[in-house]
């Protein structure tokens, strides 16, 4: 299982909120994608965070640095050519990854998961 699909299914088994993967390749020299989502609560917020982390070790891979797990609000996971970012709701609307990025291509999370 490649890193993108590891993080995509550990986010999506959480039932993490509207994730979206932009395909970062071409565009910034330091990641290839980044991983948006949303966690209802902190609690769904930090469980999403612990699976990312435990498939990411679990399929060869390694977690750089994750930032923000102490509230949850806004968790970054650096998993070197993959960032995860973890939001609950009210913080994905203020700092609105997606509308900065806007012209970055997206992935289709259906495909990612459905990738061998």
């Amino acid at each position: 299982m490649n890193l993108l699909k590891a993080i995509t299914k550990a986010c999506d088994d959480l039932k993490a909120q509207d994730i979206q993967i932009l395909d970062m390749t071409g565009i910034s020299p330091l990641i290839d994608y980044m991983v948006v989502c949303s966690g209802r609560t902190d609690r769904q917020a930090n469980a999403i965070v612990n699976k990312v982390r435990e498939e990411v070790y679990k399929n060869g891979y390694n977690v750089k640095h994750i930032e923000g797990a102490n509230r949850n609000l806004w968790v970054l996971i650096d998993c070197f050519d993959v960032i995860c970012h973890v939001f609950q709701p009210d913080e994905r609307i203020k700092y609105s990854l997606e509308r900065i990025w806007g012209e970055v291509p997206r992935i289709d999370v259906q495909k990612v998961l459905e990738s061998e």
